[in-house]
């Protein structure tokens, strides 16, 4: 291949950069629309996020690479309509890859070195959401000291590697976000 060849699929690949660009803005302004439109109502909808990066998977893109392009921009959407108070449990470098990869750092984000921590800061409202992973929830479910009546929203990561763990986001039963 030439340096011209070369320069030539460079310039391609510029173009199209700048074309996403360009739809990216275009979503997010469609998106703050949107949220005008439900009047108030919470935007951080899980489920639709959920069909979403399935409906663009069946579109023949690579899973991972939509489900980590496009968490990005869902939450970057997201905070422009709310900035969310989410609490981690656990300060290890794994979760905070898994949360950063769902979330970015577009929120409150505060650290817990406990589970119980986090779920007394949820009960009290100082955060909107805990982010745990799966096996932390299954334990806490069975114990019977600690009683939070907590919903989970989203399982995540949606795609994942054999060797990642599973991660809940979860909110207060009485909460109407």
């Amino acid at each position: 291949m030439s340096n011209m060849d070369l320069d030539n699929l460079r310039l391609k690949i510029d173009s199209i950069d700048t074309n996403l660009c360009q739809l990216i803005k275009e979503r997010q302004s469609l998106a703050s629309k949107i949220m005008s439109a439900k009047k108030g109502v919470f935007p951080f909808d899980p489920k639709r996020e959920e069909e979403l990066i399935k409906k663009l998977v069946n579109l023949g893109l690579d899973k991972f690479l939509v489900e980590k392009v496009w968490r990005q921009i869902i939450s970057s959407n997201l905070s422009m309509q709310k900035i969310l108070k989410i609490g981690v449990a656990g300060n290890d470098d794994e979760i905070q890859s898994a949360y950063s990869a769902h979330f970015g750092n577009y929120f409150k984000t505060t650290y817990f070195l406990s589970v119980v921590s986090l779920m007394a800061s949820l009960e009290k409202k100082d955060i909107d959401l805990g982010f745990i992973d799966s096996e932390s929830i299954n334990k806490l479910k069975n114990q019977t000291e600690i009683k939070i009546n907590f919903d989970i929203l989203a399982n995540v990561p949606l795609y994942k590697s054999a060797n990642q763990k599973d991660y809940n986001i979860i909110k207060l039963k009485s909460d109407q976000l």
